[in-house]
């Protein structure tokens, strides 16, 4: 089985520790805005891009770059994960979607910082517990609030009827919260003692919150291909160009493991180059980012005893604001 199937990075993320050489936030950001600047001013010296055209030029830009697990955190005032707020040299699945999503709809930096921070937390407001952690029940539907995103899974027709299913699974917080490692509390200062003090803290914060089931829809894998592992084009063609593509996997049994099953394991973009539909991802078995066929992907995933679909996210706005 290829090694693009096995991106376990939401299982790693809660289990992984995390070397606090790799980074220093403001330096990390500063670092950033050196490649950003430049990138909006190649953007403005292009005729203009309609949205999944620039979405496509952006995340180009940073094909290549390495991966990193849990590449943001709050930046040097955070309370709990002091990695930086945004970066560009190195990635995680998320984070990659994040970073392009931010970049596509800022036109400059200083909307940049804004737009990252609306894509990665709930209402805009940076910390720990308002982060947009789990993808069903955070990230798309803060996203959606704010009108970023629009999940079109339901869109998908085949002789003029969905072929979507819904996946449902108990997104339980406190209890994920208590299974998070020590290590996941990043702080810029070595201090062991304020690390388990921290670490107390998060665990109480996080107890106060609210199990929350999650409802997703999917395009099933088995309407995707055929018995004989053949696509199924008339679906694959009606794929947007500049999609989020997030893999489903149906009540993911992680509870023992991490406190909590999941319905999202994995999520990049969807593009069509030379005929061609194109994943856009940043890849842990790759060990960076990286464009693989999107069918041959997902024709893979028909070996995975959990992964059954793909949820289809396209992105609203169709100009950059500041």
């Amino acid at each position: 089985m290829k090694k693009f199937l096995f991106n376990f990075a939401f299982i790693a993320l809660f289990l992984i520790s995390l070397n606090f050489s790799v980074f220093a936030s403001k330096n990390m950001e500063q670092e950033a805005d050196k490649t950003i600047i430049p990138l909006y001013r190649m953007l403005e010296n292009k005729s203009p891009l309609p949205m999944n055209r620039r979405l496509e030029f952006i995340s180009e830009q940073f094909l290549n770059k390495p991966y990193l697990l849990g590449a943001l955190g709050e930046g040097t005032n955070g309370d709990f994960d002091q990695f930086p707020l945004y970066r560009v040299d190195s990635f995680d699945c998320e984070t990659y979607v994040d970073t392009v999503l931010a970049l596509a709809l800022a036109k400059d930096l200083s909307s940049f910082k804004s737009y990252i921070r609306k894509i990665r937390y709930q209402d805009g407001v940076v910390s720990y517990t308002s982060r947009n952690h789990f993808t069903s029940i955070d990230w798309n539907l803060n996203n959606q609030h704010f009108g970023y995103l629009e999940d079109i899974t339901n869109d998908i027709t085949l002789d003029k009827k969905p072929v979507a299913e819904i996946a449902t699974a108990l997104i339980e917080k406190p209890n994920w919260y208590q299974h998070l490692p020590i290590d996941n509390v990043r702080l810029l200062k070595n201090d062991p003692n304020l690390q388990k003090l921290k670490w107390a803290e998060l665990k109480y914060k996080g107890s106060k919150l609210s199990n929350q089931i999650s409802h997703i829809p999917y395009l099933p894998l088995n309407k995707l291909f055929d018995s004989k592992e053949k696509a199924n084009n008339a679906l694959f063609k009606q794929i947007p160009n500049g999609a989020i593509i997030e893999i489903v996997r149906p009540n993911w049994q992680l509870r023992d493991k991490i406190g909590t099953n999941l319905n999202v394991s994995h999520m990049g973009f969807a593009f069509w180059i030379n005929g061609v539909l194109v994943f856009r991802q940043a890849s842990s078995n790759f060990s960076k980012t990286i464009d693989v066929s999107l069918i041959d992907y997902l024709r893979e995933a028909l070996k995975s005893p959990t992964i059954k679909g793909i949820n289809i996210q396209i992105v609203k706005p169709q100009e950059p604001t500041k």
